[in-house]
C-alpha cells in the first residue's frame, strides 16, 4: 500500500539566493497544495525569519554569497538565535558531488535533493523524512540527524561522532 501525505498545513522555509529558484520552488510547493511558504534571499535573513515564525520544515540551496548553505544549516543547529536546532533541514542543491552530500551531511542536514527538482522529486523527498525519521545526535562536535543511514547496533566499546 503506497502512503499518501497531506501536507497543505507544513510550513515551509526555503533559502536561496537566486530569484528564479524561489519561483519555480513556490510553485512546486502550490503543486503539493503546500500553502504556507517563505523565502529568504540569504542566510543572515533566514535565521532572523527563524526567529519570528519557526518553520515546519527549512529547505536550502548550498551555494550562496555571504554566508553559505552549510554554515547556515551548522548555525541552526547550534540554536544560534534561538532558533530550532532540530528542524529537519532538506538540503535542495546544485552540487551533486559526493564530498559535497558528505559535507552537508556532517553539517546536520536531515535530506539531501539534486536540482533540478520536480513536484514528485521534492514530494518523495518529504515523504522519505516523514516515514523514515532518523534520531538526532548530540555530541560534542555534532548536534543533527543520525548520520548513518543503516541502523545497525554496535557492539564496541564507543561509538564514534
Amino acid at each position: 500500500m503506497v502512503k499518501s501525505y497531506n501536507f497543505k498545513n507544513l510550513d515551509i522555509l526555503f533559502v536561496d539566493d537566486n530569484k528564479n529558484m524561489h519561483l519555480i520552488v513556490k510553485h512546486l510547493l502550490m503543486a503539493m497544495d503546500i500553502t504556507k511558504y517563505k523565502s529568504c534571499l540569504n542566510a543572515h535573513n533566514a535565521i532572523k525569519m527563524m526567529q519570528k515564525h519557526p518553520p515546519d520544515i527549512v529547505i536550502t540551496d548550498l551555494k550562496m554569497k555571504s554566508m553559505d548553505g552549510l554554515e547556515l544549516i551548522e548555525r541552526i543547529r547550534k540554536g544560534e538565535g534561538d532558533v530550532d536546532p532540530f528542524v529537519p533541514i532538506l538540503v535542495l542543491s546544485g552540487q551533486t558531488e559526493i564530498e559535497t552530500v558528505i559535507k552537508a551531511r556532517n553539517a546536520g542536514a536531515t535530506e539531501f535533493l539534486a536540482k533540478p527538482a520536480s513536484v514528485a522529486s521534492l514530494y518523495d523527498r518529504l515523504t522519505w523524512m516523514v516515514d523514515n525519521p532518523r534520531p538526532f545526535i548530540k555530541s560534542k562536535k555534532f548536534l543533527g540527524p543520525d548520520r548513518r543511514r543503516a541502523m545497525r547496533g554496535y557492539e564496541g566499546l564507543e561509538r564514534r561522532d
